[in-house]
């Protein structure tokens, strides 16, 4: 695997998946307050999940580390600016969206694209899952619209892990894919791919696979990611 891309920054100026609330005018919005004093906090779990949290201040830049997989290794991307979500005009609860392609993006032209892979109907494995239900994730929304999906207009996102096809830093635009079967999340939590990902899909990322793994499914959810390291 190449390793000259480890630690490069990438792209200043624009600004960005899941803290409160998205802003109606596309721009960013501040991770949500949830520790008390300034800086991040940095929040070791039982099962030695390392969670960051976001600011007192609520600082639309907040800074830290969250897990990702790519190419068979856990990484850790580092965020330095809040979500970007722009309301759809058929939002029906939180403007932050799972099932509908954006229309406006945080800058122009191509964005890369992360996976969110997200445990739906059970609980992943100590260790396995960056952000948990339950748990204010960085610069993530604390609530989305699963409408589209067949659930809420206004939910908690489930616990999730977050999968990289390409290395590269800046904004990255998600796709939700929702895992189905315990087996299946394991299966990717090992090989911790794309590629695995793909398998499961049955190589058909527009239909997945019922029961095991979903199609990928677009968002209007964007993140910034400054840069990656080893984990």
């Amino acid at each position: 695997m190449t390793k000259g891309w480890i630690g490069a920054v990438v792209s200043t100026g624009a600004v960005l998946i899941m803290t409160a609330s998205c802003s109606k005018l596309g721009g960013p919005t501040s991770p949500t307050s949830v520790a008390s004093g300034s800086g991040v906090a940095s929040i070791t779990t039982d099962d030695g999940t390392h969670m960051h949290t976001a600011s007192a201040e609520g600082k639309p830049e907040d800074k830290g580390y969250i897990d990702g997989w790519f190419e068979g290794s856990t990484v850790q991307l580092y965020y330095t600016k809040s979500y970007f979500c722009a309301e759809l005009p058929s939002s029906t609860g939180a403007p932050c969206e799972i099932g509908a392609p954006p229309q406006e993006s945080p800058r122009p032209g191509p964005i890369p694209t992360i996976y969110a892979i997200a445990a739906a109907g059970f609980t992943p494995p100590a260790g396995t899952a960056a952000c948990l239900l339950g748990t204010p994730c960085l610069n993530h929304p604390l609530m989305i619209d699963l409408s589209r999906i067949g659930g809420r207009g206004s939910a908690t996102p489930v616990s999730h892990s977050h999968v990289l096809g390409a290395h590269g830093g800046g904004w990255f635009n998600t796709v939700n894919i929702r895992v189905f079967s315990l087996a299946a999340w394991n299966e990717i939590a090992s090989a911790k791919s794309l590629a695995k990902v793909r398998e499961l899909q049955g190589n058909n990322p527009q239909l997945g696979t019922p029961g095991v793994i979903s199609a990928d499914t677009p968002t209007n959810i964007y993140f910034f990611i400054a840069s990656w390291r080893p984990n």
